[in-house]
């Protein structure tokens, strides 16, 4: 078991790959988490350029920002944590760490899933808090516009549904669970991409992804035409599966859908990051 997992040696190791990734990212994620101010910035000088005052940054703008910070730090955060790896020198040093392949794994799926977004998002949502309170032309928060809209979304589902189910089996402590399963689903390729690919890491794994995505289209047209000759066979086919589901059938197949897509592409790619991890070779 020792060969395996240790807990003290992880305990060693996490922490040296943490203080790494404070090392590669610290300044990325210090841009990334004041993505608010350097909107406010640009907003503040162009309006005074253009219109002679400064006028309230839109909230679409500000939600701009989010979906950028979080694109930024899923292709730029993997490369810079673990990009090096692939490299003849700095790979072998990492090969001679006293650690065993699952502990190197495992700190690397928590670096990613866990680590990695609450420093940048948590430094992003401190910034954006910050200037809401203290610069009246910011606005009100994004964050908080966003955790009202999850509040009043949560707020509906509980006293519209006071058995926890929902038409699509939604539940209101499930949001935050998803947003997370998300993240992950769309980390670990680019994870998985940094320590498989020399060059052109993220422009690579994105070409995977769009490739993955057109081969699965492919085998469930296959799958889905299999048997039926025209788009009329197939909406009969359809309406006689879904026809006479009553609520409760959807949810618990909205539920197995969504539970078993998650398991089988967050449970997939931390499969590939394990063995790509365990057959590393320089």
């Amino acid at each position: 078991m020792n060969n395996v997992f240790d807990i003290k040696r992880f305990g060693k190791y996490f922490m040296y790959d943490l203080n790494n990734a404070r090392g590669n990212y610290a300044v990325s994620a210090l841009v990334i988490g004041l993505l608010p101010l350097i909107l406010l910035v640009f907003t503040v000088i162009f309006s005074l350029l253009f219109d002679g005052e400064v006028r309230p940054i839109m909230f679409p703008m500000k939600v701009m920002i989010v979906v950028c910070a979080f694109f930024i730090c899923m292709l730029s955060g993997p490369v810079k944590l673990y990009g090096s790896l692939t490299e003849r020198k700095s790979g072998s040093d990492w090969l001679m760490l006293p650690a065993s392949s699952f502990e190197k794994f495992l700190s690397m799926a928590i670096m990613l899933c866990i680590v990695l977004p609450l420093a940048v998002f948590g430094l992003f949502a401190v910034c954006d808090l910050l200037l809401s309170w203290l610069v009246p032309v910011y606005g009100e928060s994004v964050v908080g516009q966003i955790c009202n809209g999850i509040g009043s979304i949560e707020s509906f589902l509980g006293d519209s549904f006071e058995d926890s189910s929902s038409l699509l089996g939604v539940t209101p402590a499930s949001f935050h669970l998803m947003g997370w399963l998300s993240w992950c689903s769309s980390i670990l390729p680019f994870g998985l991409g940094a320590i498989c690919f020399k060059k052109g890491k993220a422009a690579k794994t994105i070409l995977c992804i769009i490739g993955v995505q057109i081969l699965f289209s492919i085998i469930l047209l296959i799958l889905f035409r299999g048997g039926y000759q025209n788009g009329s066979d197939f909406a009969h086919w359809f309406v006689g599966l879904f026809g006479k589901m009553t609520p409760e059938k959807f949810q618990t197949f909205s539920n197995v859908f969504i539970n078993l897509s998650y398991f089988i592409i967050i449970g997939g790619l931390l499969t590939g990051l394990f063995f790509r991890i365990k057959t590393i070779k320089h």
